[in-house]
């Protein structure tokens, strides 16, 4: 089988753009719990990378035609003959910079999706639009369901400044744990190993005992081992 370099190039043209979109909208929203085959996965990346490529095209054919005729005009030339690897070689500069911007509006295309995903404003906007939200109401849907734990919301920190404080119970009357919330697993609902990082520890073993400060920069719990657990968030007044 022979190996094609173009063909090869043009696969990765797609993939890499809509791999960054990918790892941008997970570093600010949960990603999926679903399972995905490989296959979808390169899937998803190949249409996100349709989409950036063709937001490229649609801008560099307004910009070729009003301030670039000449490199429109050699761009017709190469696609009437049918050899439009021609156009790249002969610009070698353009091709690198189109790769360039690729990349940056597929990890910038993946960053809004990520916030859009977290903050849902169209949702919220239909449920308070007077006429949408009293069509939905007589519908009888109150609200859209979230995909995402119950884990992620109860801890999500909805400010930059943003303090997550828990008091954990724990099981077997082994005592009682507060402190800052430093880091958690995003897993399914229905894992009970749910791992979570606090710092600041103070311990008591029965309720009305006081609090003691544990000699620790932090402490490893995990959810199967917790009866209950009560979540504290402060806000920097500079947030309020």
């Amino acid at each position: 089988m022979q190996f094609n370099v173009i063909g090869f190039l043009i696969f990765l043209a797609f993939f890499l753009p809509g791999f960054l979109a990918q790892k941008a909208r997970d570093s600010i929203a949960p990603r999926s719990l679903k399972p995905h085959s490989p296959v979808a996965d390169v899937g998803e990346f190949v249409l996100a990378g349709v989409w950036v490529h063709i937001l490229l095209i649609v801008f560099f054919r307004l910009f070729f035609v009003f301030f670039a005729k000449y490199y429109f005009a050699a761009m017709q030339d190469v696609l009437h003959l049918g050899h439009p690897q021609d156009f790249f070689w002969r610009f070698p500069k353009f091709t690198f910079g189109y790769l360039i911007l690729s990349l940056s509006l597929g990890y910038i295309l993946g960053g809004i999706q990520g916030w859009l995903i977290l903050r849902q404003p169209v949702r919220n906007w239909l449920l308070n639009n007077k006429i949408f939200g009293g069509f939905l109401l007589k519908l009888g849907v109150f609200g859209f369901l979230q995909e995402h734990p119950v884990w992620f919301y109860a801890f999500q920190q909805k400010a930059p400044r943003t303090q997550v404080f828990v008091e954990v119970e724990m099981r077997d009357g082994r005592g009682f744990y507060t402190g800052e919330l430093q880091s958690y697993g995003i897993v399914d609902d229905s894992e009970e190993n749910k791992d979570f990082y606090i710092v600041d520890v103070h311990y008591k073993q029965a309720r009305s005992d006081e609090y003691v400060r544990l000699p620790c920069n932090g402490l490893l719990l995990n959810a199967k081992n917790v009866t209950s657990l009560q979540v504290f968030k402060t806000v920097s007044p500079l947030d309020a």
